[in-house]
């Protein structure tokens, strides 16, 4: 994942969603799809308004909580002030700036939330054979 310039290592663990329950009481796949599917159903919608819809499903505080329940699956020396800054920075609303490396934290989850799909998929698929 990549956020503010720098790349975090993530994982969907048990022990990601027990960290995020913990800290938010919300479900992390539930809020990881609705976030999904929220932005899927507003793409019709103007850049602003399809962001603001995404915050409403997904606030800045609960958003550092995905960030770092995944990150901390993977390096739980990632505090989650390192999380809540970069997200800051980065901002809520897409910006001219090249690269993937500096999109806004909403861009970020649904990219995020997407990779843990495929992911559960080829594994399921994997299993299967």
């Amino acid at each position: 994942m990549k956020l503010c310039f720098k790349e975090y290592p993530y994982k969907m663990t048990l022990g990601a969603m027990k960290q995020f329950k913990q800290a938010t009481n919300k479900d992390l796949w539930c809020t990881l799809l609705q976030f999904m599917e929220n932005f899927r159903d507003n793409a019709s919608l103007s850049t602003i308004a399809r962001m603001q819809k995404l915050y409403e499903v997904v606030d800045f505080e609960t958003a550092s909580h995905v960030f770092h329940s995944l990150i901390r699956a993977e390096d739980s020396s990632i505090p989650l002030v390192e999380i809540e800054d970069a997200m800051f920075r980065v901002g809520w609303l897409p910006t001219e700036r090249p690269g993937d490396m500096s999109e806004p934290w909403p861009l970020v989850m649904v990219g995020l939330a997407n990779e843990i799909s495929k992911q559960f998929e080829s594994d399921t698929s994997e299993a299967k054979k």
